[in-house]
C-alpha cells in the first residue's frame, strides 16, 4: 500500500522534476557526494576513503589495473588510503605536523609516509627517491615547484595527476609542455559544492591495463552486445 502510495504520488510530478531528482540522487546517493559532505571527509557511498577529485577522474582511475604499481603523491590524506588498497606501494609527502599525525595512524603496509616541513625538502622529496613512479600526484602545497620535478621521475609508461589544475593553469603549462598529453576530468567531486577539473597527464607510451569495463554510478544497464 506504502509503495502504491508513493507510485501515485511521484506520478503528480512533472517530468522535468522527477529527472532532476534522479540527477540529485545520482550525485549525492550514488557518487556518495551526500555522506561525503556530511562527514566533510572524501568518501564514497559505502563510506570507503576516496581521493579529493573530481568524481569522472574517480571512475576513470578506478578502471585501472595499478596493482603492481608505484604511487608517488605530494599531500597525503584519503587519497593515499584509496592508493593503498590498489596499488603495490604508495609514497606521500606531507607538510602539515598535525595532519600527518593523523594519517600515519591510519596508514597501510604499504604506505610510506614522510614529513617535510621546509618547502625546499617537500617539492624535492621524490628527487631523494632516486626510483621512477608509475603515477605521481600533485596535490597538496607549492604545486608550481613540485611540477618542476616530476618529469625524470615518472616511469615511460606512466601518468601524472594535477588536481585543481583549473586554480593552477602555470603548473599545468609546464607539464603540458613536456610532451605529455593533457586530459582533464571536470564535474563534481566529494565535500565541494562547486565543479573544478581534476587533470592527467599521459606518458606517450602510457600502458596501464585496465579492470573489466564498469558500469558508471548512476548508468544504465549494459545491454547485450549485438
Amino acid at each position: 500500500m506504502k509503495k502504491l502510495i508513493i507510485s501515485s504520488f511521484a506520478k503528480l510530478i512533472p517530468n522535468i522534476f522527477r529527472k532532476q531528482l534522479k540527477n540529485f540522487k545520482v550525485l549525492s546517493m550514488d557518487l556518495g557526494q551526500w555522506q561525503s559532505i556530511k562527514e566533510n571527509v572524501p568518501i564514497d557511498k559505502q563510506g570507503d576513503p576516496i581521493p579529493w577529485y573530481t568524481y569522472p577522474a574517480i571512475e576513470y582511475l578506478r578502471r585501472l589495473d595499478i596493482v603492481d604499481k608505484i604511487i608517488f603523491e605530494w599531500g597525503a590524506g584519503n587519497s593515499s588510503l584509496f592508493w593503498a588498497t590498489k596499488a603495490k606501494e604508495v609514497v606521500s609527502v606531507e607538510d602539515n605536523k598535525k595532519w600527518f599525525s593523523i594519517i600515519n595512524e591510519k596508514k597501510l603496509n604499504n604506505q610510506k609516509l614522510i614529513f617535510c616541513e621546509k618547502k625546499s625538502d617537500y617539492t624535492k622529496e621524490i628527487l631523494n627517491q632516486n626510483r621512477k613512479f608509475d603515477v605521481i600526484v600533485i596535490d597538496g602545497k607549492h604545486r608550481y615547484d613540485c611540477a618542476k620535478n616530476v618529469l625524470g621521475c615518472v616511469s615511460k609508461k606512466g601518468l601524472i595527476i594535477l588536481d585543481n589544475s583549473d586554480r593552477h593553469p602555470k603548473t599545468s603549462q609546464i607539464l603540458k609542455g613536456q610532451n605529455l598529453i593533457q586530459v582533464d576530468f571536470n564535474g563534481f567531486g566529494p565535500v565541494n559544492n562547486y565543479t573544478w577539473t581534476t587533470s592527467l597527464f599521459f606518458t606517450r607510451d602510457f600502458d596501464f591495463k585496465f579492470k573489466q569495463s564498469l558500469r558508471p554510478e548512476g548508468g544504465l544497464k549494459q545491454n547485450a552486445e549485438e
